[in-house]
């Protein structure tokens, strides 16, 4: 029902290191809790009304992708940015209790499927960590300045071009600044910066084949160097500053300033 965001660092092969993807049991596993899902959700008297209409086999194919993504799995998912993809149904009503029923329908589904309690907290971070973006909406001058109603922040930013030139600058901000850039010693930086582009392109809405980690696991090394609250407040200061450098508006600014601050908590550990 609804998309996750997500990671910034990759690599590794061990047990610890494995993806939440490949933890819960890859392909097979995300195919089996996507039908029972969809099989609990529409059941569900709570929430069923949000899929009047709706092709289930289109959603479901879709849905498949994005946990595959979101979990940190391979993927080709290229839908909507979350609060983009979820506006309509807010309009409908959706509130927090039905993001209640839906989270409930989710931890019954991994349960069901006998994933480890471990592993079903860890999907259920990620999927909380959602919430606010799902439930907020557009405000009417929100939408009367987003010209062209349903394109995605990333067209309306400025596409390929304009996230090469966000990623590039915003590493030369990021290198140039000791209150963060001791987390880099060491990275190949051409390999992150192709990296970044690709999470910045899902992230942002645009078409994509990132397939990085997500992010409680992408950063849990960092946190164990230090990594906190300012140093976050850092990279988003820099964020902030690249965007403006790029002169890109102020309310587009305003919409990838959220969407970077909602993975605050998973970025953190907490």
């Amino acid at each position: 029902m609804f998309g996750f965001l997500k990671s910034l660092f990759g690599g590794g092969a061990s047990e610890e290191e494995k993806s939440l993807y490949e933890k819960i049991g890859g392909d097979a596993a995300v195919d089996a809790a996507v039908d029972v899902f969809y099989r609990k959700v529409l059941a569900d008297d709570r929430i069923n009304q949000f899929f009047e209409g709706i092709d289930m086999d289109r959603q479901s194919a879709k849905q498949k992708a994005f946990l595959t993504m979101a979990l940190g799995g391979p993927s080709s998912y290229t839908g909507k940015d979350m609060r983009l993809g979820h506006a309509h149904l807010v309009e409908k009503g959706l509130n927090d209790s039905h993001f209640d029923a839906v989270m409930e329908n989710l931890g019954a589904t991994l349960t069901e499927l006998g994933v480890p309690g471990e592993l079903i907290s860890q999907a259920a971070a990620i999927a909380e960590s959602t919430r606010a973006d799902v439930l907020a909406g557009y405000t009417a001058e929100e939408k009367a300045s987003m010209s062209g109603g349903e394109k995605s922040l990333f067209e309306q930013i400025g596409g390929d071009a304009a996230v090469n030139a966000a990623v590039d600058v915003f590493y030369r901000k990021v290198l140039a600044d000791d209150r963060i850039n001791q987390f880099f010693e060491g990275i190949d930086m051409d390999k992150q910066s192709a990296k970044q582009k690709a999470f910045l392109t899902m992230a942002l809405g645009g078409p994509h084949e990132y397939t990085g980690k997500d992010m409680r696991d992408g950063h849990a090394h960092l946190v164990a160097k230090g990594l906190n609250d300012s140093h976050f407040d850092a990279v988003m200061e820099n964020l902030g500053a690249t965007l403006t450098e790029l002169g890109v508006p102020d309310d587009l600014i305003t919409q990838a300033a959220a969407i970077a601050e909602s993975t605050r908590n998973d970025v953190l550990g907490r």
